[in-house]
């Protein structure tokens, strides 16, 4: 994902400045972008050095894990943030809304992805050549149902369904594992379909899902006929890459309109 916004902010000529979070970011992804390395706790070295690049803007992309307090090392600034937010009994949605509170308290807007690089959101409808059926479409509609629960009380946001039958769902051990778990329960016939939505009333500045390259891998490797997700509000990262390889594999993929659930 950082590397997708670097290479459109490089082709568009929008100046970009990039603080890849250790141990997460790796070297090759910030080549192409002036940067620095930071840890999650040096929130002093982070700031002063958006100030000191002219930084208006803040876009929070790619993944990182909560780390353990013994693994934060935070600078003085650092851990003054930390004891304000209390981030040991936080959940992610209030630690994430505190993060930009703190960020914007410090001059800075923070900016969803979208607005940098809104082609790379989910719109509604068919990617590629595979289309599901209308029994993979009483799944998505099903997995839509259950997938807004489970982020109602911020559990997660995917699910795998087969044939009406809920055989996974989504919480912090991430996607690999749920569709791990559900290629152990599937039935035969019918193969499963995942549905990944947004939370309600998420925060579309922060945290939102993607789809890539990855996640085909993995739709491929445990048996999942197809994935449904939310337009509008999940980013696919690689498009051409990435509808290339779902059609080689016969793997659908498309954008739904949860109100709509068809």
């Amino acid at each position: 994902m950082p590397v997708e916004i670097i290479k459109h902010c490089n082709n568009t000529g929008r100046e970009i400045f990039v603080v890849g979070i250790e141990p997460f970011a790796q070297k090759d992804e910030l080549k192409n972008a002036p940067h620095i390395f930071a840890k999650i706790g040096e929130a002093g070295k982070i700031l002063n050095a958006l100030t000191q690049n002219e930084v208006d803007c803040v876009v929070l992309a790619g993944g990182i894990k909560r780390p353990s307090f013994k693994e934060l090392i935070p600078d003085w600034k650092g851990a003054k943030l930390m004891a304000k937010l209390a981030i040991r009994t936080m959940s992610d949605d209030n630690m994430f809304r505190a993060v930009i509170d703190e960020i914007e308290r410090n001059g800075f807007k923070v900016v969803g992805i979208e607005e940098v690089v809104p082609q790379m959101l989910f719109s509604k409808g068919i990617y590629g050549k595979i289309k599901p059926s209308a029994g993979d479409m009483d799944d998505i509609e099903r997995g839509v149902t259950v997938a807004k629960a489970l982020g109602a009380v911020d559990v997660g946001q995917a699910v795998v369904v087969q044939e009406g039958m809920v055989l996974a769902v989504e919480a912090i051990e991430g996607t690999d594992m749920m569709l791990s778990r559900a290629s152990t329960v599937k039935k035969p016939g019918k193969a499963p379909v995942m549905v990944k939505i947004l939370k309600p009333g998420q925060d579309l500045r922060v945290d939102l899902p993607a789809i890539g390259l990855q996640t085909v891998e993995q739709l491929k490797k445990y048996g999942i006929k197809g994935i449904a997700v939310e337009a509008g509000g999940i980013l696919l990262i690689e498009r051409e890459a990435v509808i290339k390889m779902a059609d080689e594999e016969g793997i659908f993929i498309i954008g739904i309109e949860c109100d709509e659930k068809k």
